[in-house]
């Protein structure tokens, strides 16, 4: 941590703030819990005004805290945004949005200045998986977030070895027109299920003398 935001929350009463970029295709939407700060996320976008109340897409209402990962998950969060307009809710809650980078700091802000304390603690870097709407006296979008790694944990059974997917690698490679129905069971190098087997069916096949 910045050793000057470590002295920033040592102040009796710190003005703390939450800061969250969505990295979209259009241009990034930059989004605080009150106000607005200026931060550089080291994009090379430079410096970016961060909203409290942004004019298109509304106001970022929460961030969650952080889950972590169980069985096929990774780290993830929740971020909560109370969309400007049906607009707003549409544009952030599109298919296209899975897979935009996210990333969340928190900071703390000067009273004297009104700018940022040191540099903002950088909590999360992920990436938007899916949107929730909740619809009841005011609208809200909640979209959860988890990290790239979780992609390492997603189920390959369609990764098989068969003609379809080896011309996707290799276009017109015909080694594996007529083969069907082959595929690997388990990784490479991974380990055997009783591999006290496997070493004795290792013996047989390389003899071990007088060890």
């Amino acid at each position: 941590m910045d050793a000057s935001l470590v002295a920033a929350y040592q102040q009796p009463a710190p003005i703390k703030c939450t800061l969250v970029r969505f990295d979209m295709p259009g241009g990034a939407i930059c989004l605080t819990d009150g106000g607005f700060a200026v931060h550089d996320a080291g994009e090379g976008e430079g410096p970016e005004t961060y909203f409290g109340r942004h004019p298109v897409y509304g106001v970022l209402s929460s961030v969650g805290s952080i889950k972590d990962g169980a069985d096929a998950q990774t780290t993830r969060i929740d971020i909560v945004i109370l969309p400007a307009s049906d607009v707003a809710t549409a544009a952030l809650g599109n298919p296209s949005t899975q897979g935009v980078r996210v990333q969340w700091w928190e900071g703390v802000i000067d009273p004297a200045t009104g700018g940022l304390m040191g540099q903002p603690e950088l909590k999360f870097d992920g990436e938007i998986d899916k949107p929730r709407l909740q619809v009841g006296e005011s609208w809200s979008l909640t979209l959860e977030c988890g990290t790239q790694a979780e992609r390492q944990l997603e189920p390959n059974a369609d990764w098989r070895l068969n003609n379809s997917f080896h011309q996707k690698i290799w276009p017109g490679e015909l080694g594996l027109q007529f083969v069907d129905g082959v595929s690997r069971k388990k990784e490479w190098r991974s380990r055997p299920e009783n591999p006290g087997v496997f070493k004795r069916l290792l013996k047989a096949f390389v003899p071990i003398s007088n060890l």
